[in-house]
């Protein structure tokens, strides 16, 4: 699926098992979209299932749990593909940036990257014109690309849930 052209989403479902039950069945469905010119895949977990001593897979009713997983797929792109038709606005900027307590020098790289990636800009407060997909990549990028640990980076992600609720 695409977001747009050559922003592609590929669902995947793998299975891992082994023949003397040493490892547990996992199975587990994700999308995976590929995010930058270094090859980064960037990965959202749609179903995951950890089960050990699992010795007949038959038994085993996954059917109903993937197609649930899919169909929650389908409405995230769904989601993400209104995203490029729905401007940023000033104010869901503040608020996004707010919820999400960047300091000074996150601030700083944001508002740049955002001027690189801005369409135009508003004739009245020369706030930078783009979707919301486009601002949602931004705070991705600084998110996977200059979070400065782990732990950080968990942090961020987890705001950036809490702050898309203003996107809406």
């Amino acid at each position: 699926m695409e977001i747009e052209p050559g922003d592609k989403l590929h669902p995947e479902l793998h299975l891992y098992n082994s023949y003397d039950v040493t490892w547990p069945l996992i199975v587990a469905l994700g999308a995976y979209r590929l995010v930058c010119e270094n090859r980064m895949v960037v990965e959202k977990m749609l179903f995951r299932f950890k089960k050990r001593h699992v010795l007949e897979l038959e038994r085993m009713d996954f059917q109903r749990d993937v197609s649930t997983a899919l169909t929650r797929f389908n409405s995230q792109v769904k989601t993400w593909k209104e995203w490029r038709t729905q401007p940023l606005s000033l104010e869901t900027y503040k608020k996004v940036m707010k919820a999400m307590e960047f300091g000074k020098n996150a601030t700083e790289e944001i508002d740049q990257r955002m001027i690189q990636e801005a369409e135009s800009y508003d004739d009245y407060s020369d706030f930078p014109i783009m979707d919301l997909w486009v601002f949602f990549n931004i705070l991705t990028w600084y998110i996977t690309h200059k979070a400065v640990s782990l732990n950080h980076r968990v942090e961020l992600e987890n705001r950036l849930r809490r702050a898309i609720s203003y996107f809406y």
